[in-house]
């Protein structure tokens, strides 16, 4: 600068003019403002989630940004897969992992099992998880096993709907006959404790309805048929046909009462 005779023939001012005259100063003042943000937040953590979250939205490159309902947003989903993972890990303690498909006679020791853990069971989720579609087999046999035990009438339609569902299936949606037979008996038990001991059955006249239709599609697949033709009564046959003749107690019963 002392060697410049004027400002205009000064190297730097011509180097300025040159910048100037060929490019956006906006970039280099959005990333000096940037860097100095950052350098900030970084040395006062505390103040800048504080003005997080006191800021409502933001606009970049004209798009306006709703901070906190990103936040919110953000915490709802963690919240979800936290709960799901709770929840995962519940379903693989409640019983010892046991394969659905060995012998009836291998079944006896985890039946016993689940017979115990219905006896202390206050929380009906696990049974749900149990009868929905796409259940693991496993899962279907731990939820009838418990129901057969506990004769929950608050699950009697879930149940219902899950039998029905599988009657549709030409193959029982690949499940082995004794976890059908296990469906089947459950909705026997829950059927005769809501009706045997009482003049007013503690099912409506609807739900026996529906479960006479399921289970009467139930004693008709094909494949079912082919469960002990030898001996029906001790196939998958045997708990539904006990089931459709207290369904008809029960609706005599419901007649009689109104």
């Amino acid at each position: 600068m002392e060697n410049c005779q004027t400002l205009a023939n000064c190297y730097e001012f011509q180097l300025f003019k040159v910048i100037a005259e060929n490019f956006s100063l906006w970039p280099i003042v959005f990333l000096i403002t940037f860097l100095a943000l950052l350098v900030w937040a970084i040395w006062n953590p505390a103040q800048f989630s504080a003005l997080f979250n006191r800021v409502e939205s933001v606009k970049i490159s004209g798009v306006e940004v709703k901070l906190s309902k990103l936040e919110e947003k953000f915490k709802e989903t963690n919240l979800q897969l936290v709960e799901l993972e709770e929840e995962n890990s519940r379903l693989n303690s409640l019983y010892t992992t046991f394969d659905p498909d060995v012998p009836k006679e291998a079944l006896e020791k985890v039946r016993q099992e689940l017979k115990v853990l219905a006896g202390n069971m206050d929380d009906s989720s696990p049974i749900l998880d149990g009868l929905r579609s796409g259940a693991d087999p496993e899962d279907i046999f731990a939820a009838a096993e418990i129901l057969r035990t506990n004769r929950d009438f608050s699950m009697f339609d879930p149940l219902i709907a899950s039998i029905d569902r599988i009657a549709s299936d030409p193959k029982l949606e690949g499940l082995r006959y004794q976890t059908v037979w296990s469906l089947a008996s459950a909705a026997h038990r829950i059927i005769l404790a809501a009706v045997k001991h009482s003049d007013d059955p503690k099912l409506t006249t609807a739900q026996l309805e529906t479960a006479r239709s399921a289970l009467t599609k139930l004693g008709s697949n094909p494949h079912v048929q082919l469960d002990r033709p030898d001996s029906p009564k001790q196939g998958i046959r045997g708990p539904v046909g006990y089931a459709l003749n207290w369904i008809e107690i029960g609706l005599e019963k419901q007649l009689k009462a109104k």
